[in-house]
């Protein structure tokens, strides 16, 4: 299973899987955090927040994150949208680019989308990797 390689030490894992099955929580009250790991969310693969037992997709990546999160986000746009990116889990401006790429196809009429920020917004907009082939949109 992708998530499990993705996995450094299990740590983060723990909290993720539960009798082999994903589990997601309640979003943090909290604004926007950090996606920081890989989410499976209705038959694809998203950028997610995990902490203890707070498993999230709704989280925010930008320019400077560095973790398995915007690492998920490369792969998206890379066998999504065909963008050439090294899938190092560092974002920085190809990544940036590559996503507003995505969001000019995902938002062709709303420039303010547009920003080079995944977000809620973002991943509802644009297609994901799927867990089995392709890719597609989720909400």
């Amino acid at each position: 299973m992708k998530l499990l390689k993705k996995a450094a030490a299990g740590a983060a894992t723990a909290g993720i899987l539960a009798g082999g099955m994903l589990f997601t929580a309640a979003q943090p009250a909290s604004a926007a955090v950090s996606c920081n790991w890989v989410v499976k969310y209705d038959g694809a693969w998203l950028p997610g927040y995990v902490s203890g037992s707070t498993v999230t997709r709704e989280c925010q990546l930008a320019q400077g994150n560095d973790n398995e999160g915007v690492r998920q986000l490369q792969t998206t746009l890379k066998k999504c949208y065909g963008r050439s990116l090294d899938e190092d889990g560092v974002f920085g401006s190809l990544t940036k680019s590559a996503l507003i790429y995505a969001q000019q196809k995902a938002f062709p009429n709303d420039s303010s989308q547009w920003d080079g920020i995944y977000g809620p917004n973002t991943r509802k907009g644009i297609l994901h990797e799927a867990t089995t082939s392709g890719c597609k949109r989720v909400n």
